[in-house]
């Protein structure tokens, strides 16, 4: 069963901890005015919140569309993601929201995902969500089967440790987690085969990443989450169902690019002007802040210092894609490829034709390797991705320049922030620092997203009703003071 949201919850600060709640809020009883900046999943989360706890809210999309990086994209016949695939089951903020929204049948259930490996030494089977099928991995040594058993159980114990939507909550578990590379933590962990057999294809497959790169947090929270379990999901209708049905009930203005955040002194109050790109300016008594961190910094005027460090500090990874519509039909199929192949494709997956579903060619989905990606960049083709697997794809593919018959490139500039090591800790001050009632007055701006959080849709969710929260606690403080 699904756990409410309701306002008892609202006395534990620690994001780590996040399982909801909100204590309600309303200035006169006509509510207090808010500004959402943006429209993903983070921004309508906190705004639905923020409104049914009795705010006045307006959302502010700089896009002709909600939804952000988890929404649905069409190009002629081609229709694919802005982003997230998948939905995991652990998210509690966003199974509270399915429950709100009556939305869960719309959940479609993909038990035991699988992909097929490919490594110069043969194919192997990959499993997305770990059993012990994965012991039989060719090449693992003994040593490492056994470790990996040992590690799966040490995982599946800290369950109740780690919350799979906030990163930093394996701090709790392990404070020099945040320090390790998840490179170093799974050869010291199980062994260097398990690294390049199981753990690395995963991570550039799905998330566009090299090990070497992250700590060891995204998957010290959720690998926990994952042992022994078989499901996932997918939303029917498409990924932007979620979106699309909280910005019907709200009042979510698109194509209204924000160019500033600035406080102002009204009274004995401060309170906030959001002024768009054209002029138009909004007055506010909070606003939360919801575009990607790596954005914000250009939004808010005269930042204190804890905002301007902790955004310094925000990178996302790029993400390049590209979708073929094919004549001809095609069985599904999906294959990572291990770091050593000498491919610029991480993911080759191949869609079948499905009309009642708004895909009525059969479809080819390439993602780049993160080498490639870099690759674009640097030859300045993130708009032409088809050039750089064109060739590549002929050799896979019998006939395949006679059946493409659409193509769509798809590049991501910020598609997952990428917690390095060093980034929890700071993120963790950064949320005691949001959270100090002491000096809320003093702004009322308040941050949240997948860079707030985790990397996952689900995470993105947690951290908007987080900032909720904290909105309604600051202006339940104010409605307080005024009534005094």
């Amino acid at each position: 069963m699904t756990e409410p949201f309701h306002p008892a919850d609202a006395h534990s600060r620690d994001p780590s901890t996040a399982g909801g709640g909100v204590a309600a809020a309303s200035r006169s009883g006509t509510g207090a005015r808010a500004i959402v900046i943006g429209a993903g999943i983070a921004g309508l989360t906190a705004a639905w919140r923020l409104q049914q706890a009795g705010l006045r809210v307006t959302v502010l999309e700089a896009a002709d569309t909600v939804g952000g990086r988890m929404g649905d994209r069409r190009a002629g016949e081609i229709a694919y993601n802005s982003g997230a695939r998948l939905v995991y089951p652990f998210g509690r903020a966003f199974n509270r929201l399915i429950g709100d929204l009556a939305l869960g049948d719309a959940l479609i259930p993909l038990r035991n995902l699988t992909a097929r490996c490919v490594t110069p030494r043969g194919d192997h089977l990959i499993e997305l969500m770990p059993t012990l099928r994965s012991l039989l991995t060719p090449g693992l040594p003994i040593g490492e089967r056994i470790a990996l058993i040992a590690h799966a159980m040490r995982m599946r114990g800290q369950r109740g440790r780690v919350d799979p939507d906030w990163a930093i909550s394996a701090l709790d578990v392990d404070p020099g987690a945040d320090r390790q590379t998840l490179a170093d933590y799974i050869r010291g962990e199980i062994g260097p085969h398990a690294l390049a057999s199981l753990v690395e294809p995963v991570f550039r497959a799905t998330r566009s990443f090299n090990p070497e790169t992250l700590s060891s947090l995204f998957y010290r929270t959720t690998v926990p989450h994952l042992v022994g379990e078989d499901t996932v999901h997918t939303l029917r209708g498409g990924m932007g169902l979620v979106c699309e049905t909280l910005a019907r009930q709200l009042d979510v203005r698109t194509g209204a690019r924000v160019a500033s955040v600035e406080h102002r002194r009204e009274a004995d109050a401060l309170c906030v002007a959001v002024t768009l790109a054209g002029g138009e300016t909004f007055e506010a008594d909070h606003v939360v802040c919801a575009v990607e961190g790596s954005l914000a910094s250009a939004l808010v005027r005269t930042p204190q210092a804890a905002e301007r460090e902790m955004l310094a500090e925000v990178r996302y990874n790029a993400l390049g894609v590209v979708h073929y519509g094919f004549a001809q039909p095609l069985p599904a199929l999906m294959q990572f490829a291990s770091r050593d192949v000498a491919s610029r494709i991480s993911t080759f997956q191949q869609m079948p034709a499905a009309p009642a579903n708004g895909r009525p060619l059969a479809q080819i989905y390439c993602q780049l390797t993160p080498e490639a990606v870099e690759e674009a960049q640097r030859l300045g083709c993130t708009d032409d991705l088809d050039a750089l697997v064109r060739d590549e794809l002929r050799v896979r593919v019998p006939d395949f320049d006679r059946h493409v018959v659409a193509v769509a490139n798809q590049w991501i500039p910020r598609k997952l922030p990428v917690f390095a090591p060093g980034y929890g800790e700071r993120l963790r001050a950064f949320w005691r620092w949001q959270e100090d009632a002491a000096r809320a007055s003093e702004r009322p701006v308040v941050y949240c997203g997948d860079w707030t959080s985790q990397a996952l849709l689900t995470g993105a969710c947690a951290s908007g009703e987080r900032a909720a929260r904290i909105v309604l606690e600051r202006a339940q403080s104010q409605a307080k003071r005024t009534n005094s």
